[in-house]
């Protein structure tokens, strides 16, 4: 399964209120609700590929997002990026939508965690994958309980 993966608003809360914890690597420490989630997410499934969809996919390469996810418990077969540069200035759903058409991967296999709005019009098909978070608390048993629904 591809699980395309935004940080901000998933795995971190994009309030702008609240400040964000820092990992000792310099970059978000990634809240342990959401990386519960996403790990029981992970083991549900075969063959996991975490496409990070999130704008900070440029900052590092990919084998240091490897040990990033490391650091914070999350452990999955593969990840890599959208490789869509974000001078672009796509919407998610645009990005999403071309990167799923140059890869020509087909709706059942992919997974969408994201807060991004633009998402919702999705097509129909890929908007059933799509897992919507609040942005202001991220992943948990809240979003996840469309899990079950996503994943039959």
């Amino acid at each position: 399964m591809k699980i395309f993966l935004d940080i901000d608003g998933v795995m971190v809360h994009a309030n702008p209120q609240r400040k964000v914890d820092m990992g000792q690597d310099g970059f978000y420490q990634f809240n342990t609700i959401a990386v519960t989630i996403l790990n029981e997410i992970i083991s549900k499934v075969k063959k996991v590929e975490l496409i990070l969809s999130t704008s900070h996919r440029f900052r590092f390469p990919v084998l240091e997002w490897v040990e990033i996810f490391k650091r914070r418990m999350i452990y999955t077969d593969t990840i890599s990026i959208l490789a869509i540069p974000q001078e672009e200035r796509l919407t998610r759903k645009t990005e999403i939508v071309n990167w799923m058409n140059k890869c020509k991967y087909s709706p059942e296999e992919v997974l969408i965690i994201d807060d991004d709005k633009s998402l919702n019009g999705l097509p129909q098909d890929l908007k059933e994958r799509l897992l919507l978070t609040n942005p202001y608390t991220g992943l948990n048993r809240t979003s996840y309980s469309d899990l079950d629904r996503i994943l039959k």
